[in-house]
Protein backbone atom coordinates (compact mmCIF):
# COMPACT_ATOMS: atom_id res chain seq x y z
CA UNK A 1 0.00 0.00 0.00
CA UNK A 2 1.00 3.66 -0.51
CA UNK A 3 1.56 6.08 2.61
CA UNK A 4 2.46 9.20 2.53
CA UNK A 5 4.05 11.58 5.66
CA UNK A 6 3.01 14.86 7.68
CA UNK A 7 4.61 16.52 10.46
CA UNK A 8 2.99 19.39 12.63
CA UNK A 9 5.25 21.98 12.07
CA UNK A 10 4.54 22.28 8.04
CA UNK A 11 0.97 20.80 8.02
CA UNK A 12 -1.23 20.88 4.73
CA UNK A 13 -4.60 19.46 5.30
CA UNK A 14 -5.50 20.09 1.64
CA UNK A 15 -2.46 18.02 0.69
CA UNK A 16 -3.41 15.31 2.98
CA UNK A 17 -6.76 15.26 1.75
CA UNK A 18 -5.89 14.90 -2.27
CA UNK A 19 -3.94 12.22 -1.36
CA UNK A 20 -6.78 10.52 1.08
CA UNK A 21 -8.78 10.97 -2.31
CA UNK A 22 -6.27 9.36 -4.49
CA UNK A 23 -6.15 6.09 -2.67
CA UNK A 24 -3.09 6.97 0.10
CA UNK A 25 -3.96 4.48 2.66
CA UNK A 26 -0.94 5.38 5.55
CA UNK A 27 -0.38 8.55 7.23
CA UNK A 28 2.74 8.70 9.40
CA UNK A 29 3.98 11.10 11.73
CA UNK A 30 6.55 11.10 14.67
CA UNK A 31 6.03 12.27 17.90
CA UNK A 32 9.27 12.32 18.65
CA UNK A 33 11.28 15.45 16.61
CA UNK A 34 13.48 17.46 18.62
CA UNK A 35 12.52 20.57 16.48
CA UNK A 36 8.94 20.51 17.23
CA UNK A 37 7.36 22.20 20.34
CA UNK A 38 5.40 20.11 22.42
CA UNK A 39 3.21 22.90 22.57
CA UNK A 40 2.66 22.60 19.32
CA UNK A 41 2.21 18.90 19.25
CA UNK A 42 -0.27 18.84 21.88
CA UNK A 43 -2.64 21.66 20.28
CA UNK A 44 -3.03 20.23 17.16
CA UNK A 45 -2.76 16.48 17.64
CA UNK A 46 -6.96 16.18 18.46
CA UNK A 47 -7.34 18.14 15.31
CA UNK A 48 -5.23 15.52 13.57
CA UNK A 49 -6.07 12.98 14.90
CA UNK A 50 -9.69 13.58 13.54
CA UNK A 51 -8.74 14.41 10.65
CA UNK A 52 -7.32 11.04 9.81
CA UNK A 53 -10.53 9.01 11.01
CA UNK A 54 -12.54 11.50 8.91
CA UNK A 55 -10.30 10.76 5.74
CA UNK A 56 -9.93 6.69 6.97
CA UNK A 57 -6.47 7.21 6.79
CA UNK A 58 -4.49 4.34 8.97
CA UNK A 59 -2.13 6.90 10.98
CA UNK A 60 0.73 5.19 11.86
CA UNK A 61 2.27 7.26 15.06
CA UNK A 62 6.21 6.95 15.14
CA UNK A 63 7.20 6.76 19.50
CA UNK A 64 9.80 6.42 21.44
CA UNK A 65 9.83 6.66 25.43
CA UNK A 66 10.61 10.37 24.74
CA UNK A 67 6.61 10.60 23.14
CA UNK A 68 5.08 10.74 26.35
CA UNK A 69 6.14 13.69 27.34
CA UNK A 70 5.65 15.92 24.87
CA UNK A 71 2.23 14.72 25.54
CA UNK A 72 2.56 15.28 29.10
CA UNK A 73 1.92 11.83 29.78
CA UNK A 74 3.32 9.62 32.49
CA UNK A 75 6.03 7.37 31.17
CA UNK A 76 4.24 4.39 28.67
CA UNK A 77 0.88 5.68 29.39
CA UNK A 78 -0.58 3.36 26.64
CA UNK A 79 -3.90 3.71 27.36
CA UNK A 80 -4.12 7.22 27.06
CA UNK A 81 -2.73 7.11 23.49
CA UNK A 82 -5.37 4.67 23.00
CA UNK A 83 -8.08 6.65 24.45
CA UNK A 84 -7.09 9.51 22.20
CA UNK A 85 -7.83 7.65 19.19
CA UNK A 86 -4.31 6.04 18.07
CA UNK A 87 -4.35 2.56 16.03
CA UNK A 88 -1.29 2.12 15.26
CA UNK A 89 1.94 2.48 16.94
CA UNK A 90 5.72 2.50 15.26
CA UNK A 91 7.75 1.31 18.52
CA UNK A 92 10.84 3.12 18.00
CA UNK A 93 14.59 2.98 19.89
CA UNK A 94 13.74 1.62 23.51
CA UNK A 95 10.65 -0.48 23.22
CA UNK A 96 12.39 -4.12 23.23
CA UNK A 97 10.51 -5.49 26.24
CA UNK A 98 8.29 -8.85 24.18
CA UNK A 99 5.52 -8.78 26.99
CA UNK A 100 4.87 -5.11 26.44
CA UNK A 101 4.98 -5.68 22.65
CA UNK A 102 2.31 -8.81 23.34
CA UNK A 103 0.23 -6.79 25.49
CA UNK A 104 0.42 -3.77 23.06
CA UNK A 105 -0.83 -6.29 20.41
CA UNK A 106 -4.31 -6.07 22.40
CA UNK A 107 -4.84 -2.41 21.74
CA UNK A 108 -2.71 -1.41 19.04
CA UNK A 109 -1.60 -2.46 15.66
CA UNK A 110 2.11 -2.78 15.68
CA UNK A 111 4.84 -2.23 13.60
CA UNK A 112 8.44 -2.20 15.05
CA UNK A 113 11.43 -0.53 13.60
CA UNK A 114 13.45 -2.82 11.11
CA UNK A 115 16.90 -1.80 12.34
CA UNK A 116 16.62 -3.62 15.89
CA UNK A 117 14.69 -7.33 14.28
CA UNK A 118 16.96 -9.83 13.63
CA UNK A 119 16.23 -13.42 13.16
CA UNK A 120 17.14 -13.69 17.06
CA UNK A 121 14.80 -10.77 17.69
CA UNK A 122 12.12 -12.62 15.58
CA UNK A 123 12.46 -16.00 17.39
CA UNK A 124 12.40 -14.70 21.23
CA UNK A 125 9.67 -12.83 20.02
CA UNK A 126 7.75 -16.07 18.89
CA UNK A 127 8.59 -18.06 22.27
CA UNK A 128 7.61 -15.14 24.24
CA UNK A 129 3.89 -15.22 22.81
CA UNK A 130 3.79 -12.32 20.21
CA UNK A 131 2.01 -13.01 17.35
CA UNK A 132 4.67 -12.26 14.67
CA UNK A 133 2.07 -12.70 11.56
CA UNK A 134 0.22 -9.31 12.69
CA UNK A 135 3.42 -7.49 12.96
CA UNK A 136 4.78 -4.83 10.51
CA UNK A 137 8.92 -3.46 10.60
CA UNK A 138 9.35 0.31 9.11
CA UNK A 139 12.88 0.87 8.37
CA UNK A 140 14.25 4.54 9.21
CA UNK A 141 14.22 7.14 7.17
CA UNK A 142 18.03 9.43 7.17
CA UNK A 143 17.61 13.10 6.95
CA UNK A 144 21.26 14.12 6.51
CA UNK A 145 22.45 13.20 3.43
CA UNK A 146 25.03 10.18 3.26
CA UNK A 147 23.74 8.78 5.77
CA UNK A 148 21.46 6.62 4.31
CA UNK A 149 21.27 2.69 3.88
CA UNK A 150 22.91 0.58 1.00
CA UNK A 151 20.96 -1.07 -1.23
CA UNK A 152 23.00 -4.40 -0.31
CA UNK A 153 22.55 -3.85 3.02
CA UNK A 154 18.67 -2.90 3.02
CA UNK A 155 18.22 -6.42 0.91
CA UNK A 156 20.51 -8.32 3.36
CA UNK A 157 18.18 -6.65 6.73
CA UNK A 158 14.95 -7.67 4.51
CA UNK A 159 15.51 -11.27 4.05
CA UNK A 160 14.52 -12.58 7.50
CA UNK A 161 11.53 -10.50 7.30
CA UNK A 162 10.50 -11.67 3.88
CA UNK A 163 11.51 -15.44 5.62
CA UNK A 164 8.91 -14.99 8.47
CA UNK A 165 6.28 -13.76 6.21
CA UNK A 166 6.46 -9.85 7.91
CA UNK A 167 5.25 -7.12 5.71
CA UNK A 168 7.75 -4.16 4.94
CA UNK A 169 7.72 -0.78 4.71
CA UNK A 170 10.49 2.28 3.85
CA UNK A 171 10.37 5.42 2.73
CA UNK A 172 11.33 7.46 -0.33
CA UNK A 173 11.50 11.08 -0.81
CA UNK A 174 9.15 13.63 -1.59
CA UNK A 175 9.14 15.76 -4.79
CA UNK A 176 7.36 18.97 -3.55
CA UNK A 177 8.48 19.47 0.11
CA UNK A 178 11.50 18.50 2.02
CA UNK A 179 11.15 18.27 5.79
CA UNK A 180 12.87 20.48 8.39
CA UNK A 181 15.79 20.75 9.25
CA UNK A 182 17.78 19.88 7.06
CA UNK A 183 15.53 19.83 3.56
CA UNK A 184 17.74 16.99 2.35
CA UNK A 185 14.88 14.47 1.81
CA UNK A 186 13.97 11.71 4.05
CA UNK A 187 15.09 8.26 2.29
CA UNK A 188 15.56 4.98 3.63
CA UNK A 189 17.92 4.62 0.87
CA UNK A 190 20.85 6.53 0.46
CA UNK A 191 21.26 6.64 -3.41
CA UNK A 192 16.87 7.43 -3.34
CA UNK A 193 18.18 10.49 -2.20
CA UNK A 194 18.70 11.96 -5.74
CA UNK A 195 16.34 10.06 -8.07
CA UNK A 196 12.73 10.16 -8.71
CA UNK A 197 10.60 9.23 -6.09
CA UNK A 198 8.42 6.76 -8.20
CA UNK A 199 11.39 5.33 -9.76
CA UNK A 200 13.12 4.72 -6.01
CA UNK A 201 9.80 2.96 -5.08
CA UNK A 202 9.29 0.46 -8.07
CA UNK A 203 13.18 -0.35 -6.87
CA UNK A 204 11.75 -1.14 -3.36
CA UNK A 205 8.68 -3.41 -4.82
CA UNK A 206 10.45 -4.91 -7.18
CA UNK A 207 14.09 -5.77 -5.91
CA UNK A 208 13.20 -5.34 -2.22
CA UNK A 209 10.33 -6.85 -1.35
CA UNK A 210 8.88 -4.09 0.41
CA UNK A 211 5.31 -4.54 0.48
CA UNK A 212 4.32 -0.81 1.57
CA UNK A 213 5.87 2.69 -0.02
CA UNK A 214 5.78 5.65 2.29
CA UNK A 215 6.74 9.31 1.05
CA UNK A 216 9.13 10.48 3.79
CA UNK A 217 8.98 14.37 3.20
CA UNK A 218 5.99 16.56 3.86
CA UNK A 219 5.15 16.52 0.34
CA UNK A 220 4.74 14.83 -3.17
CA UNK A 221 3.48 16.04 -6.28
CA UNK A 222 -0.07 13.93 -6.60
CA UNK A 223 0.80 12.64 -9.91
CA UNK A 224 3.85 10.88 -8.15
CA UNK A 225 1.59 9.35 -5.67
CA UNK A 226 -1.23 8.31 -8.37
CA UNK A 227 2.30 6.35 -10.67
CA UNK A 228 3.10 4.79 -6.96
CA UNK A 229 -0.69 3.60 -6.34
CA UNK A 230 -1.20 2.15 -9.84
CA UNK A 231 2.16 -0.07 -9.80
CA UNK A 232 0.98 -0.97 -5.67
CA UNK A 233 -2.58 -1.90 -7.08
CA UNK A 234 -2.47 -3.25 -10.66
CA UNK A 235 1.15 -3.77 -11.38
CA UNK A 236 1.16 -2.04 -14.36
CA UNK A 237 4.36 0.07 -14.81
CA UNK A 238 2.87 3.59 -16.18
CA UNK A 239 5.45 5.42 -18.12
CA UNK A 240 6.21 8.98 -17.99
CA UNK A 241 7.01 9.75 -22.31
CA UNK A 242 7.20 12.33 -25.14
CA UNK A 243 6.03 10.62 -28.14
CA UNK A 244 6.07 12.49 -31.56
CA UNK A 245 2.70 13.86 -32.18
CA UNK A 246 1.75 11.00 -35.48
CA UNK A 247 2.78 8.17 -32.29
CA UNK A 248 0.25 9.85 -29.74
CA UNK A 249 -1.85 6.67 -30.33
CA UNK A 250 0.31 5.26 -28.20
CA UNK A 251 -0.63 6.68 -25.28
CA UNK A 252 -2.37 5.07 -22.36
CA UNK A 253 -2.49 1.86 -24.07
CA UNK A 254 -1.33 -1.31 -22.27
CA UNK A 255 1.99 -3.11 -23.72
CA UNK A 256 3.22 -5.94 -23.08
CA UNK A 257 7.50 -6.57 -22.95
CA UNK A 258 8.49 -9.91 -24.97
CA UNK A 259 9.45 -12.56 -22.54
CA UNK A 260 13.06 -12.84 -24.73
CA UNK A 261 14.60 -10.26 -22.78
CA UNK A 262 17.02 -8.32 -24.44
CA UNK A 263 20.55 -7.10 -23.48
CA UNK A 264 20.73 -3.67 -25.29
CA UNK A 265 16.89 -2.96 -25.76
CA UNK A 266 13.27 -3.91 -24.30
CA UNK A 267 10.88 -5.17 -26.83
CA UNK A 268 7.55 -4.36 -27.00
CA UNK A 269 4.86 -6.71 -28.69
CA UNK A 270 3.44 -4.62 -31.18
CA UNK A 271 1.68 -5.49 -34.78
CA UNK A 272 4.28 -5.90 -36.88
CA UNK A 273 3.69 -4.10 -40.76
CA UNK A 274 5.89 -3.48 -43.87
CA UNK A 275 5.15 0.24 -44.39
CA UNK A 276 6.40 1.91 -41.88
CA UNK A 277 8.33 5.06 -43.58
CA UNK A 278 11.85 5.85 -42.79
CA UNK A 279 12.13 9.10 -40.49
CA UNK A 280 14.23 10.78 -37.80
CA UNK A 281 17.03 8.13 -38.43
CA UNK A 282 19.59 9.09 -35.31
CA UNK A 283 21.93 8.33 -32.31
CA UNK A 284 19.69 6.64 -29.90
CA UNK A 285 20.18 7.21 -26.78
CA UNK A 286 19.46 5.92 -23.28
CA UNK A 287 15.42 6.20 -22.96
CA UNK A 288 14.46 6.89 -26.44
CA UNK A 289 11.57 4.73 -27.88
CA UNK A 290 11.85 3.82 -31.48
CA UNK A 291 9.39 2.08 -34.01
CA UNK A 292 11.30 -0.49 -36.73
CA UNK A 293 10.46 0.81 -40.24
CA UNK A 294 10.09 -1.54 -43.79
CA UNK A 295 14.49 -1.47 -43.78
CA UNK A 296 13.99 -3.72 -40.85
CA UNK A 297 12.07 -6.19 -43.11
CA UNK A 298 9.97 -8.75 -41.53
CA UNK A 299 10.62 -6.61 -37.75
CA UNK A 300 9.52 -3.49 -40.00
CA UNK A 301 6.66 -2.14 -37.09
CA UNK A 302 8.47 -3.28 -33.88
CA UNK A 303 8.77 -1.35 -30.92
CA UNK A 304 11.61 -0.97 -28.59
CA UNK A 305 12.89 0.56 -25.64
CA UNK A 306 16.78 1.70 -25.70
CA UNK A 307 18.53 0.88 -22.72
CA UNK A 308 21.79 2.29 -23.32
CA UNK A 309 23.15 4.66 -25.20
CA UNK A 310 23.35 2.38 -29.21
CA UNK A 311 24.72 4.15 -32.71
CA UNK A 312 22.22 5.29 -35.55
CA UNK A 313 20.43 2.60 -37.54
CA UNK A 314 18.64 3.72 -40.56
CA UNK A 315 15.94 0.72 -39.92
CA UNK A 316 14.93 2.29 -36.51
CA UNK A 317 13.11 5.71 -36.52
CA UNK A 318 13.22 7.55 -32.96
CA UNK A 319 9.19 8.03 -31.97
CA UNK A 320 9.86 9.64 -28.45
CA UNK A 321 11.70 9.29 -25.38
CA UNK A 322 11.23 8.38 -21.62
CA UNK A 323 11.23 11.60 -19.33
CA UNK A 324 14.84 12.23 -18.12
CA UNK A 325 13.86 12.12 -14.28
CA UNK A 326 12.42 8.55 -15.00
CA UNK A 327 14.20 7.17 -17.54
CA UNK A 328 16.07 4.99 -14.81
CA UNK A 329 12.90 2.58 -14.80
CA UNK A 330 14.21 0.89 -17.79
CA UNK A 331 16.60 -1.07 -15.46
CA UNK A 332 13.37 -2.57 -13.57
CA UNK A 333 11.43 -3.94 -16.49
CA UNK A 334 11.53 -7.29 -17.01
CA UNK A 335 9.95 -9.47 -19.31
CA UNK A 336 6.59 -9.92 -17.13
CA UNK A 337 6.29 -6.66 -17.45
CA UNK A 338 3.14 -4.49 -18.77
CA UNK A 339 3.77 -0.98 -19.23
CA UNK A 340 1.79 1.92 -19.88
CA UNK A 341 3.22 5.38 -21.74
CA UNK A 342 1.45 8.10 -19.99
CA UNK A 343 1.56 12.01 -20.47
CA UNK A 344 3.17 14.29 -17.53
Amino acid sequence: MLGISSYFKDIDYKYLKEASLMGAKYLFTSLQIPEESNELIENELPRFIEFCRESNFDLVLDISPVTFEKLNLKNNDFISLKNIGIKTLRLDYGFDDFKLIKSLQEDFKIVLNASIVDRDFIVDAIKNGVNIKDISVMHNFYPKINTGLSIEYFNKLNEVFIEYGIKIMAFVSGDLLKRFPNYEGLVTIEKHRSINPFVSAVELIKKCGVSDVVIGDSKAKVSTLNLIKKYLDDNILSIPVFLDKDFEYLYDKKLSVRKDLSENIVRIISDRRSDVPILNNTYRKRGYITLDNKLAGRYSGELQIIKKDLDMDARSNVIGFIHPEYVDIIDYITNKEVINFIRL
